[in-house]
């Protein structure tokens, strides 16, 4: 089983934004391991492209990500804590933000907390006041996804005693957008003049509202920062209309057998599935293990060459069975690749099936994979590749099919 990650492509993207952006800086989301495919690979990628600044979810994220990208930058070969100043030179931000007992590795580790409530505010200025020095900081203002930030009341008491941030620098004002990727929705434009109000009053630091799909709702969304996440990953930022992004990921995974059925037959638990008429049935060593979702049972299509090959039956654990009766018999044979994720099964076509978004096909990808990351030289010789240095060209290797 391959899990591919291009690189490349991903680059691609990062531009295809900051072309949209017109100017306008992006940073990188890659939280939950860069959205499952690896975010110290991702993020190295995008600093290639000039992005400094990114967003983890978790301390023990930025964590990770400070080790790799401050090894990255500091000279001379120095590890880890290394010099502060290279350190200082990727902004890395916690989503989480200032939790109780975690101010000390914040600061160790130079991360910025995103402030959610005057708590994380309180506690955040205490450290600083206590330390003599003035501590970083995003404050994040809820504009009406009632999940994370300043509430309306807590935003009206920051409004009321700025005196609160004193002790800190503020480097953004952020909020999220709830409904950007529905392309119909009235909540983005509720949470456009929210953010406006909030920041004619609070005018620190810069300002942050889009995300992937917020950013092609246009200039006035964009503001000094956006945050894109899953379309550098190549899912579909723009809500009812043709993907501008490159696909990043493919998958793909060997016939294990191929076996006809006929009348009557059914495949897989429950027998879910039956044949009407005289088929073919290949199974193939992927299941909800490997974040292929049940929920595709009979749902799903893969790729077996240019033909599409339906799931038929249940997704197991680690199995599915594909209908293959429309593929030449000289094509089925044992080890012949299916393509599960790709340009023919684009993560969204893959997530709509299964009823579910792409960020979520993407996060559930295991372990079990032999992952390759690809650039636009080649093998990028990172996490699991057979030769550092390049594909050494092993049967079955994901970098022999990749662009």
């Amino acid at each position: 089983m391959n899990l591919t990650i291009d690189l490349g492509r991903l680059k691609t993207n990062y531009r295809v934004i900051c072309e949209q952006l017109n100017g306008v800086e992006a940073a990188a989301v890659v939280k939950a391991d860069g959205y499952g495919l690896g975010a110290v690979e991702v993020s190295r990628a995008l600093t290639e492209q000039g992005c400094r600044r990114f967003f983890v979810a978790q301390l023990a994220e930025a964590e990770q990500l400070r080790q790799a990208l401050g090894d990255r930058h500091a000279p001379q070969g120095r590890r880890f804590p290394g010099d502060r100043q290279a350190l200082e030179d990727i902004e890395i931000q916690v989503l989480s933000g200032a939790l109780d007992g975690t101010t000390d590795d914040l600061i160790e580790l130079s991360v910025i907390p995103v402030l959610n409530s005057l708590e994380q505010i309180d506690r955040w200025a205490g450290a600083a006041k206590q330390r003599q020095q003035k501590l970083r900081a995003t404050i994040h203002l809820d504009t009406g996804m009632n999940r994370t930030g300043l509430g309306a009341n807590e935003t009206a008491v920051l409004l009321d005693e700025p005196w609160r941030l004193d002790p800190l620098e503020v480097v953004h004002v952020m909020s999220h957008l709830a409904s950007a990727d529905i392309a119909d929705s009235p909540q983005s434009a509720q949470q456009l003049r929210r953010f406006e109000a909030h920041r004619r009053c609070l005018s620190t630091g810069t300002a942050s509202l889009a995300n992937s799909a917020g950013i092609f709702l246009g200039p006035a969304y964009h503001f000094d920062l956006a945050r894109p996440g899953v379309a550098l990953y190549g899912g579909n930022p723009c809500a009812g209309s043709g993907n501008p992004m490159r696909q990043v990921v493919s998958v793909t995974a060997p016939i294990l057998q191929v076996r006809s059925v006929g009348p009557g037959d059914a495949v897989g638990y429950g027998a879910t599935r039956s044949f009407d008429r005289p088929g073919r049935v290949a199974t193939v060593p992927v299941g909800y293990a490997d974040g292929y979702f049940r929920a595709a049972s009979n749902a799903g299509v893969a790729y077996l060459g240019s033909v599409p090959v339906p799931v038929v039956g249940r997704v197991s654990m680690d199995l599915i069975t594909l209908d293959v009766s429309a593929v030449a018999e000289s094509e089925l044979r044992c080890g012949a690749e299916v393509e599960l994720i790709g340009d023919r099964a684009p993560i969204d076509e893959v997530a709509q099936r299964a009823g579910t978004i792409p960020h979520e096909v993407l996060a559930a990808l295991g372990t079990r994979y032999r992952r390759c990351y690809v650039d636009e030289r080649g093998c990028a010789g990172q996490r699991g590749c057979v030769d550092q240095r390049g594909c050494a060209g092993q049967r079955g290797c994901a970098c022999q099919r990749a662009e």
